[in-house]
């Protein structure tokens, strides 16, 4: 009876402050308190009904997604078998890993998210985009609207004004955006940042 007293204690004081991170919007506190919380629970018991789909989520919102797959191989055969969320989050992990995004965006809108994960797949959504757009604006020149639009999943109409409002010029005879680019450094942004442009480059071009 004392041992689910305190079971229960402590699911409630995860909820509370995971609730609170939700308010705040601080979303990339989410993994590592979720990462404290289940390896220190006294009893496997109190994982059954454990927020696995906001946890795996909140990986892929940091970009650590080695460690969400990890989370993955840990999670109880039952409950990866009992869980549709649970599922789609794991599917959207997958196109992540392999860097397809078109699939990446069908993963995010197509299923329909519970309201405790939706403000996180929200935040993943545009976190996401505006990464994908910055990094477009680093490796072309020009581009199709409609490109923009595939990869930030994103109706074409409205790729093309978010381009625009970056200053990029559209030429309608072209069809094309001029894209003003952004400067790499190396000293700011690093040698992995250039990989993973790089990376990035090798995917969305095949």
């Amino acid at each position: 009876f004392e041992l689910l007293l305190s079971d229960t204690f402590i699911m409630n004081s995860i909820q509370e402050r995971l609730q609170e991170h939700l308010r705040m919007h601080a979303y990339e506190e989410i993994a590592p308190l979720l990462d404290s919380a289940e390896l220190e629970s006294p009893n496997p018991l109190v994982l059954q009904d454990w927020p696995w789909a906001l946890h795996l989520l909140s990986h892929i919102y940091n970009k650590h997604l080695p460690d969400a797959r990890m989370l993955w191989k840990r999670i109880p055969l039952s409950v990866k078998e009992n869980n549709a969320e649970l599922s789609a989050v794991w599917r959207l992990l997958q196109f992540f890993w392999q860097r397809q995004y078109v699939g990446v965006w069908q993963a995010l809108q197509s299923y329909q998210w519970s309201p405790q994960s939706r403000p996180l797949v929200d935040a993943l959504s545009l976190k996401t985009r505006e990464e994908l757009i910055d990094l477009i604006g680093t490796a072309y020149s020009t581009v199709k609207p409609s490109k923009v639009a595939s990869l930030c999943g994103m109706p074409q109409q409205e790729a093309l004004a978010a381009c625009q409002k970056l200053g990029w010029q559209y030429n309608e005879g072209a069809g094309t955006l001029l894209v003003v680019r952004k400067p790499v450094s190396v000293e700011h942004e690093g040698v992995n940042n250039l990989q993973n442009l790089a990376e990035y480059m090798s995917h969305i071009e095949h």
